[in-house]
């Protein structure tokens, strides 16, 4: 961590130090919340439209969540390593959105009536693709650190 707010000592000086340790608590801390939320947020969604954030199902998803990313706490891991980590393995979900998508916009039960032009598939697919070489690429970047 030292290393990192060495960069901001010419900018910062001597407070240098205080200000990257509050920028990465502010980060872990803003990020926190959209992290335990997203998957009660999209399975509430795909069930009836309406996040119940007093349903069990609510509660228990969070509370799994929460568990997860005390892992690396619990462990004694560098903060600044698992922040970056988790940056990392972010990249493996893109693919399976786009994919998602693509599957979505190809189905007839889902879009009825309604048909996607050939430029969006191209779009999603170039967008696919782009992400399968990016996950490679984190792949790659895991394998060399552990």
């Amino acid at each position: 961590m030292l290393d990192m707010a060495n960069t901001l000592e010419p900018v910062a000086g001597k407070w240098a130090v205080s200000i990257f340790f509050f920028g990465a608590l502010s980060a872990g801390l803003s990020s926190i919340f959209p992290c335990l939320l997203i998957a009660p947020l999209l399975i509430a969604d795909y069930q009836s439209g309406e996040l119940d954030t007093n349903s069990r199902q609510f509660r228990i998803i969070t509370a799994v969540a929460c568990l997860v990313a005390l892992i690396g706490p619990a462990f004694g891991a560098n903060p600044i390593e698992i922040q970056i980590l988790s940056q990392v393995f972010n990249v493996f979900v893109l693919p399976i959105v786009v994919l998602g998508i693509i599957l979505m916009l190809s189905s007839k039960k889902v879009m009825k009536d309604y048909k996607t032009s050939l430029g969006v598939y191209i779009g999603l697919y170039a967008a696919l693709f782009f992400s399968l070489v990016i996950s490679y690429n984190g792949i790659v970047a895991l394998l060399e650190y552990f």
